[in-house]
């Protein structure tokens, strides 16, 4: 049945996001090959978006895909609702004590209490990769990420790519 065929559905919501990419991108303005405006890439993208999406939905009308009731089968609901909440304080949090502090501890809190890793593992992941993280923005790409209280700390760059 087509009403309750969770692949149907989930193909006719990226057919719509397509079509919107695809108008979106018209709108803004295809131009040419040689000169494209600034809606070509969007136009082209949202056409292979509605397109991938037609064979999902044609995919689930003739040979059907499993219940929407499947994919909520065995949601754990609160764990859902816990990274909600980390995630809004984070962002409240996030000017304020800076992007290392705030990105550290939430990676901590989920890896330890949310789905548990050993100890060991998940400082070393939470503070490696926060730190590449911000590496990369703050150092490669020139991002300013909130220092939070550890402003002015240190006050210099402490990775320097120019030689």
């Amino acid at each position: 049945m087509l009403l309750g065929n969770s692949q149907f559905w989930g193909g006719l919501f990226w057919l719509a996001i397509g079509g919107y990419v695809t108008y979106a991108g018209r709108d803004l303005g295809l131009g040419t090959l040689h000169d494209p405006g600034s809606g070509f890439a969007l136009f082209w993208i949202g056409l292979i978006m509605s397109g991938l999406a037609l064979s999902i939905t044609a995919t689930a009308i003739t040979r059907g895909g499993e219940s929407l009731a499947s994919l909520w089968h065995g949601t754990r609901w609160e764990k859902v609702l816990i990274v909600t909440v980390l995630l809004l304080v984070f962002g409240f949090l996030f000017e304020r004590l800076g992007f290392l502090i705030c990105a550290i501890a939430l990676l901590l809190v989920l890896m330890l209490f949310i789905d548990p890793v050993p100890v060991p593992t998940a400082i070393a992941i939470a503070f490696i990769s926060t730190f590449v993280v911000w590496a990369v923005l703050q150092e490669v790409l020139k991002i300013q990420m909130p220092a939070g209280i550890l402003a002015g700390a240190p006050p210099q760059p402490l990775v320097s790519w120019q030689t």
